[in-house]
Parts: structure tokens; C-alpha cells; sequence
């Protein structure tokens, strides 16, 4: 039996950024412009690496709770 582990996903373009944050591909491209998020190319394909996802997650500024706000 073939027990080898399936490789994670490492990278994804920008459609498959956007559906997997849920925000629009032109909001993706507002957060490259705008140098809040990295992105790598490979011919004409523009790739974001799970790196790079995980640090914009990380920068976005943090919404107060209802027991912050009160």
C-alpha cells in the first residue's frame, strides 16, 4: 500500500486567493498595489504563497468585540 503524503498546496493564484479569503480578484489586486500583500510571478501567472497569505492575515488591522467596544 502507498502511504506517501499528498502535498499541500503551497501557492495560488489570484482567483483561488480570493475565494479562499473571500474577497473580490479586484481587491486582490488593491492589496498588491497598494503593497499590503506579496505576490511571486511565473510567466504570466501571478502566485501567492501561503507565506505571503498568512502575513496579510496577520497585518489586517483586528476588529473590537462587544465586550471591547462597551
Amino acid at each position: 500500500m502507498d502511504t506517501q503524503a499528498i502535498p499541500t498546496k503551497r501557492s495560488f493564484r489570484v482567483d483561488e486567493f480570493a475565494a479562499r479569503n473571500s474577497i473580490s480578484r479586484a481587491q486582490v489586486y488593491v492589496e498588491l498595489k497598494e503593497g499590503r500583500l506579496n505576490s511571486r510571478k511565473v510567466g504570466s501567472a501571478t502566485l501567492i504563497t501561503i507565506e505571503d497569505e498568512n502575513a496579510w492575515l496577520a497585518s489586517l488591522p483586528q476588529t473590537k468585540s462587544a465586550n471591547q467596544a462597551a
